[in-house]
Formats: structure tokens, sequence, C-alpha cells
């Protein structure tokens, strides 16, 4: 369990309800205001009204951004995809993550073909592509991916088994009550056949787990390699 990152900066408010896929009415200081998510999953455990979220400054027209939702006292499940990206960096930086230690962002949103994928990196003198996806469903004691049927993500999975000889699909699990990932057949069972033809081909799965803690003002790596079960 490491510390990822410290987190002062936010305020704390309560979901009224999504307006569409990028803006969500909040009530923060008991003032009605509009928020940004940059999750486009559809979050229906997460944004039901009278949850509460943590909302992170930015410079936009809308002024926050919903990135934590309460999981339990003093936790928050982290939605905010662009956190969680930035805490995966940190942990590769650190050396945090026992199966990427060394390695290094060579390139981020790096394009092949018609697809971006989210990071070229380097590890013991191979070079390799790296996509994340968030996993923020819970189910039992999995986190869970995707929660709706998901045409990119099959797109960028598609990519990765045609690049299969250095490939990896990293699942992060922003949730700190699983004990494990897997992918959700029922959702989008297409995902769940492409990831199982891309572990045939060789492509690495692999899944971390992070969480918030308020107590600590801090996200937390529980987990730099989370079991995957497919």
């Amino acid at each position: 369990m490491k510390i990822l990152l410290k987190i002062e900066n936010y305020e704390k408010g309560v979901i009224i309800e999504r307006l569409n896929r990028f803006v969500v009415k909040v009530k923060i200081k008991n003032r009605l205001t509009l928020a940004h998510l940059n999750n486009t999953g559809r979050l229906e455990d997460f944004l039901k009204k009278g949850e509460v979220g943590l909302f992170l400054p930015i410079k936009n027209k809308l002024k926050f951004r919903l990135s934590m939702i309460k999981e339990s006292k003093n936790i928050y499940s982290i939605i905010d995809t662009q956190l969680q990206m930035k805490c995966f960096e940190i942990a590769l930086k650190k050396g945090y993550i026992s199966w990427l230690k060394g390695a290094k962002i060579l390139k981020r949103n790096f394009r092949i073909n018609h697809s971006l994928i989210d990071y070229l990196i380097q590890h013991k003198n191979k070079k390799y592509l790296l996509e994340i996806k968030s996993a923020v469903m819970k189910y039992k004691n999995f986190a869970m991916y995707p929660d709706c049927p998901s045409i990119r993500g099959q797109k960028h999975i598609k990519e990765l088994i045609d690049n299969y000889r250095n490939s990896i699909i990293l699942f992060i699990a922003g949730i700190k009550n699983i004990s494990a990932f897997s992918p959700n057949k029922n959702a989008d069972p297409k995902i769940y056949e492409l990831l199982k033809i891309a572990k045939e081909k060789g492509v690495k799965i692999k899944a971390i787990q992070i969480y918030f803690d308020e107590k600590r003002k801090s996200v937390i790596l529980k987990n730099g390699n989370l079991p995957v079960i497919l």
C-alpha cells in the first residue's frame, strides 16, 4: 500500500442528477451547480441522487470536475479518468508497479492505424503499447469493465491484438473494497471475447487498484498487481 498523491484542494458536495455524458447537477455548499464528468460509462452505482462526491477545481466554464464518490467512511472511489491516469504515471515513475519496474513513458496518445493508444512505454529494452481502461463498476468482490457497450473499447482491444507481441491492457480499479478484476460479460459480450483472444495471443492483461482516503487526503495504491479473472 503506497501513497501516490496528496489532494487537499477539493470541495465536497452531493449528487442531484446526471444531465448528459459530461455534465452532472450537484449541490456544493448548499448551492446548485453543474460539474464536469470525464468518465463516459453509465456509472449507475455512483451517480445516484444523494451520493456524496469530491470535486476538483478545473479551469473551465464548469468550475469543478466530479472526481470521487464516497464508498465508505473516509473512503472514496475514483471515477475521474484523468486522475486515474495521473496516478498510474506517478506509480510507474516511482517504481510501485512491480511488473513494470524500470519502465518509462516514451509517448502519450500514440497513434496506430486509426486509433490513439494511451501510451508507448519502454521496459527492459522493449517498447510496449499500453492502453488504460477505467474499471469502476463493482459486482460482489470484483471491479469490472465496462458498465455499458463500448465500441471504442472494442476498437482499442482489436488494435492491440493486431500488435500482440508488445501490448498491454491495464485496468485501473478505482475502488477499495474489491479483490480482483473481471470483464463485464453482460454489459459487452464482444469485449469479453476480445479480451480472451488478446490473452491467447499474448497481450498482457493487467490491473491495479487505487482509492482516495479522505483522512489522509491521499490517493492510495492498494494493489499494483490486482488479480485478473477472465
